[in-house]
């Protein structure tokens, strides 16, 4: 049986960024399989370097990962990818409140209606996006051209991982939700290749998730169970991690038999294991080194973003805004002012002994992206963990009646997650199909609420939304209202108010494609 071993990564990230933009110059001239140019960077490695030595490749793959933690260069501390990421997803749900209306781009995420294509923060994240696709397809053919081996297939692997993991972003965020029905409509541009970089039309939805799929099976198969030592850690992708997102990415593609499979095989492996009700609390803090997390993105002190973190908008602290908090609708959900406040240990993440006040808005703040190395703004956000794959499952089999093996991945997390009171019975807090009334027809909305709960805050919540059909309702104040003065006139706006209902048919829904790529591809059709 294989255990990843807690080692952390030492990646000096602006070193990588610098090795990274290096070798997309070297390409775009076309020569990074010879040395001929005059002036190299002193720390870059040259074209020859890094097609035969396997230091060279290392670094390459390595600067793919230090994208999504880095600052761009030339680009606000605000514009890097995760920040961006986490933005652009949750504060568009309703388990996130604005309790500001701030100058920064951010507030478009929770203002559909203010949404345009020069936002600088979908811009940012679209390039970015693209420059690690871009950089995955140029490690490819380097690995290619340097010939086969187990350490040079893995890292490909990991290559063609990352540019899935890029791309499927990219399509939650700027097209529709997949359904067979509009499997034809636009997805996004797909980059297959290092040569693969000329103008071009948008792909379908469905051929954007082939492409993702693909990319996805093709990593897997690269990738052996047992990694090479020095990518022994829950910092690189691995073949479970390609099998997670698989899972995921067919449950978004209503192939649920396939997304079974996929989690049966990461779930079976014995590899990862639930945190328990004793080491849940501080999970996120120690996500590195944590048998739950599958894959996830390593910051080191250095890294740490402070007053530009994900962290600082949502957390009180030093260097923390603290403007966004959790939302009445998930504290709701979660049985704020009930037992449950001390009975299930995700209430950890959430401060409600001392919430802040702004603008008429209760900010109630969240913890999940804090506490590494003591720091209120730094933690080593996770993307895949093994929680996600049981839920995967268990919607899974939802959806295809097996209301048992649905509940049974429920309780799963259910008993890792509840503080017995003394004299109960932990089966009181697990799901009772008999005793619950759950049966085919509502067995969808239990797993969705366990859902929301267990990966709030973790960028999911929107899209399970949008890709089940739902409607979007934020019924409470906040600047995601349209009109909102920060002075509430009542215990709650009402549904007529501008921004509390979004339909899920909504175009609102979809960010614009941004205005860089329209710009200067005349293929790029825009979003309506």
């Amino acid at each position: 049986m294989h255990y990843k071993r807690p080692i952390l990564i030492t990646i000096n990230s602006h070193k990588m960024k610098n090795i990274f933009l290096y070798i997309i110059f070297l390409t775009v001239l076309t020569v990074f399989a010879s040395c001929d140019l005059n002036i190299i960077p002193t720390d870059a490695l040259t074209g020859t370097q890094i097609k035969n030595t396997s230091d060279g490749l290392v670094s390459l793959v390595n600067g793919g990962y230090a994208q999504f933690k880095d600052i761009p260069d030339g680009e606000s501390s605000n514009n890097w990818y995760l920040r961006q990421y986490y933005q652009l997803s949750d504060f568009a749900s309703d388990d996130i409140v604005c309790g500001y209306k701030t100058e920064d781009d951010l507030i478009n995420s929770f203002r559909y209606n203010d949404r345009a294509a020069e936002k600088s923060n979908i811009n940012s994240f679209w390039e970015v996006s693209y420059k690690i696709i871009y950089g995955s397809n140029i490690a490819i053919q380097m690995a290619d051209e340097k010939g086969s081996d187990p350490v040079t297939d893995y890292l490909k692997g990991e290559c063609y991982f990352l540019r899935a993991f890029a791309t499927q972003n990219l399509v939650r965020l700027f097209a529709r939700p997949y359904s067979v029905a509009d499997s034809t409509l636009p997805g996004i541009i797909l980059r297959e290749s290092s040569s693969d970089n000329a103008p071009k039309a948008r792909a379908s939805l469905g051929k954007t998730y082939d492409y993702i799929i693909s990319s996805l099976k093709k990593a897997a198969s690269l990738m052996t169970e047992e990694p090479p030592d020095a990518r022994n850690n829950n910092g690189f992708a691995s073949k479970y991690s390609a099998w997670a997102l698989l899972s995921r990415v067919c449950l978004y593609t209503d192939d649920y038999q396939s997304s079974i499979a996929y989690a049966d095989s990461v779930i079976n492996s014995g590899v990862y294991s639930l945190e328990t009700v004793e080491t849940y609390p501080d999970y996120f803090a120690n996500a590195q080194t944590a048998f739950e997390t599958i894959w996830c993105i390593p910051f080191l002190t250095v890294d740490d973003k402070k007053e530009a973190a994900v962290a600082s908008m949502i957390f009180n602290g030093a260097n923390c805004w603290g403007e966004e908090g959790a939302s009445p609708s998930i504290l709701k959900v979660m049985g704020f002012g009930t037992s449950m406040m001390n009975i299930d240990v995700r209430w950890k993440y959430i401060e409600t002994s001392n919430p802040g006040l702004k603008n008429g808005v209760n900010i109630y703040y969240i913890s999940k992206f804090s506490g590494q190395d003591g720091s209120p703004t730094l933690s080593s956000p996770v993307m895949l963990r093994l929680s996600e794959v049981y839920l995967n499952r268990a919607e899974a089999y939802a959806k295809t009646g097996d209301v048992n093996s649905a509940l049974d991945d429920l309780n799963e997390i259910r008993s890792n997650r509840m503080i017995v009171p003394d004299g109960g019975n932990l089966d009181d807090y697990l799901y009772n199909a008999d005793r619950d009334g759950i049966t085919s027809d509502n067995i969808l909305d239990a797993v969705l609420k366990e859902r929301r709960i267990e990966l709030a805050f973790e960028g999911h919540r929107i899209f399970d939304i949008l890709r089940n059909g739902q409607d979007l309702v934020r019924n409470y104040w906040g600047y995601h209202l349209d009109t909102y003065n920060g002075i509430p006139t009542a215990s709650e706006p009402g549904m007529n108010a501008s921004g509390v209902l979004i339909h899920a048919s909504d175009p609102s829904t979809v960010y614009p494609i941004p205005s860089s790529e329209i710009s200067t591809n005349k293929f790029c059709v825009p979003n309506n």
